[in-house]
Parts: structure tokens; sequence; C-alpha cells
């Protein structure tokens, strides 16, 4: 009944909405094609020089630039060596993602914790002044084991490599190791629509050698990617299989879309199905949803398939330039066939681009896990974020 009341709750939000860059939140803007800012055209990774000259004069807080300075000069400020111009065949980035938690603030099992998320150096080279062929790089610097994988802590690997070649306005090519085609890329990899704590490979680890086409007419968003593993995953770990995923513009600032995915590795099998929204309300506010059905298999142990569900659904609210509130519901469960852990998670706070280059998050989360005949704690969680991406 709990999880009927959510559903018909998640189900009121999204039409309710109807009446009424760097992230797919920023469809709110106007652009509702990652390819429009970002190397890769599902986004996630490098921005292009477009996508750094928007993110300056459009998403950065104004406050930090004299009045005296246009939109255009604070657009050219945005280059990795500030105005200085680079060759055209070479543009390198460095992007770094630091979290600060309390888990359980005031508790008998308080935690308190500084993690270094990200770490990257990209390196992106062109083979034509039109960047119709492109090598886009990027190397880690692992201050973890990777779990499942030959990644040892304290070392630097290739997390993403692959070729990008534009046949077309319409028709884009990729092969290497990349993220894999699914659902909406949003940043944080422990939403359930980024299945963290299983190997089906969709979070922050998760790239995979592949091949990928893309095709983006003007109001349709395509793309077919096989994949077959990444190349430190463990060999009877190696997920591989295809995944689709697209999206239709209904009108400017509103699009639909679906993904699936199967994938296997001599342990595991899965098989995913999500639908997807995102809706620009106002400029600088959004509403971003998907939903799904994942269906895992462990191989060789004689167990039915299990099958589970999740949802996600975020809302950024615009205060002023630069400063917006976020807000997240997320639901998941396991096997909605028998009496599994029904899990929620809301959280709000804080999403601000203070300075250029710069993002800060402040944020309060609350983790709830139903179990019947049961109960469970509820989890508390109190943390800050700041990216710099140069």
């Amino acid at each position: 009944m709990r999880q009927l009341s959510f559903y018909l709750y998640f189900i009121g939000v999204f039409l309710v909405s109807k009446q009424a860059i760097a992230y797919p939140d920023f469809i709110s803007y106007g652009y509702s094609s990652c390819i429009t800012c970002h190397y890769s055209g599902l986004g996630g990774g490098a921005l292009n020089d477009y996508g750094r000259a928007l993110f300056a004069q459009e998403i950065t807080s104004r406050a930090v630039y004299p009045d005296s300075m246009d939109e255009e000069a604070i657009a050219n400020t945005s280059g990795f060596l500030v105005n200085k111009p680079l060759p055209w065949f070479f543009r390198p980035g460095i992007k770094y993602r630091g979290l600060y938690f309390q888990r359980n603030p005031n508790g008998s099992n308080e935690v308190n914790k500084w993690v270094n998320m990200q770490n990257d150096l990209n390196l992106n080279f062109f083979f034509d002044k039109k960047q119709r062929f492109t090598l886009v790089t990027t190397a880690s610097y692992a201050e973890m084991d990777i779990p499942e994988t030959t990644i040892d802590k304290w070392t630097m690997y290739a997390k993403e490599f692959y070729l990008r070649f534009k046949q077309s306005n319409y028709l884009w090519w990729y092969a290497g190791q990349m993220d894999k085609a699914y659902g909406i890329r949003n940043v944080d990899h422990t939403a359930v629509n980024r299945f963290p704590a299983t190997n089906v490979g969709l979070d922050q680890f998760g790239q995979s050698l592949g091949a990928m086409a893309h095709i983006t007419y003007p109001t349709w968003d395509i793309a077919i990617n096989p994949f077959f593993g990444s190349v430190y995953t463990q060999p009877e770990k190696r997920q591989q299989g295809v995944s689709v995923t697209g999206e239709y513009q209904v009108y400017e600032k509103f699009k639909v879309g679906g993904s699936v995915l199967a994938s296997e590795s001599d342990e595991t099998r899965w098989r995913l199905a999500g639908v997807t929204g995102r809706m620009g309300l106002s400029k600088g506010t959004s509403l971003l949803a998907e939903a799904g059905l994942k269906e895992q298999t462990r191989k060789g142990m004689g167990l039915d398939p299990q099958l589970g569900s999740y949802a996600w659904l975020q809302s950024m609210v615009y205060l002023t330039r630069g400063y917006n509130l976020l807000a997240t519901l997320e639901h998941s469960k396991d096997d909605i066939q028998s009496s599994s852990a029904e899990n929620l998670k809301y959280s709000f706070g804080l999403l601000a681009f203070p300075l250029p280059r710069t993002e800060f998050r402040l944020g309060l989360t609350n983790g709830k896990t139903n179990l019947d005949n049961a109960g469970v704690d509820d989890t508390w969680l109190l943390q800050t974020q700041v990216h710099v991406s140069y």
C-alpha cells in the first residue's frame, strides 16, 4: 500500500507540473541536448568551448564580475588559460569534487568524513579544425580500492578514452571506453537511477568498452550502445550487452523518453527498462523524472529472477543567478513480488555556482527503509560538496 501511495504521488507531481548544461536540469535554460555543451552527446565529462562560455555567462553568479564587464567579456574568460587561446587541436581540463558528510549528526552512531570523489584530468584532441574526428580521454586518480576491478588505491588510471566521429549534424559515432547509454545522467552517483551497490555499471566507475551510434534529429535524440565491459573489471564480473536510450521533444523545454538495457556476466544477468521526463518550468527552474523496472538474475544459484522497481524525481528551483534550491525524492524496491525492503530517500539543499569554475552544494538527506513486521531507524546525512572544474 505504501508503494502504491508513492507512485500515485510521483505521477501526481509530474502531471501537476505539466500545468505549471553541465546537468540535465539545465533544460530550463533552453539547452535540451547535451551535445551542445559536452564532447559526449549524452552528457557528462568535459565541457566543450561553448559549454565553458555558457557556464561562465549564464550559470555562474554575476556578483563576482564588475558591472563594467559585459557578458561577452565574461564568456571570453572561460578558457583553460582564461582568455588566452589554445592550439585548435588540443583542449585540456581538470575536475575535482570533494564531499564532507555527517551521517546521523549528534547520534550515537555519528560518522564524519571527507571524501575526494573525483580527481580527473581531461585531455581532448582534434584531428581537424571542424572537430569531426575527436579523441576524448580522462585520467583519474583513485583514492580508494574500486570494488571488482584491478584498480588499486592511490593509482592513476584511464577512466575513459574514446574516439568520436561526426558523420553529419544528425549522426555521431563513438568507440572506446565510455559511460553506457541509459536514463538521465544526473551527477549523483548514489541516486537510485544510477543503481549504486550493484554491478550493472551505471555509477561513477561504470565506464565500459563499446561503440555507440547517436542520432540527433531536431525533435528526436536516440543512442544505441553495444558494450563489452570495462578493461579494469574482473573477467567473471564483466557485464556485456546492449542499451538503447532516446528522448522526444514534445515542445520547447519538455522532453520525454525511455531506455532499455540487457547485459550479463558469468555471474549476473541484468534487464532494465525505464521512462524519463525533463521539463523546464521557467528559466532556471526544472523538473526531472525517471522510473522503471530492474530484473536481476544470479546465475548458477538456481534462483528465480528478482524483479524490482525504482523511481527518481528531482526539482531545481532558481533563486537568483548562480543560486538554486535542489530537492530529490527517490524510491526503490529490489523485489516487487515479495516482502523485500522498500527504500525511500528525500534530499533538500542548495546548489550554488558562486565563483567561476566552482560549484558548491549543501544538503540534508533522510533515508527510510520499510520492512514488513520490522522497524528500521531512519538515517540522516548532512553533506557539503565542492566541485572545481578548470
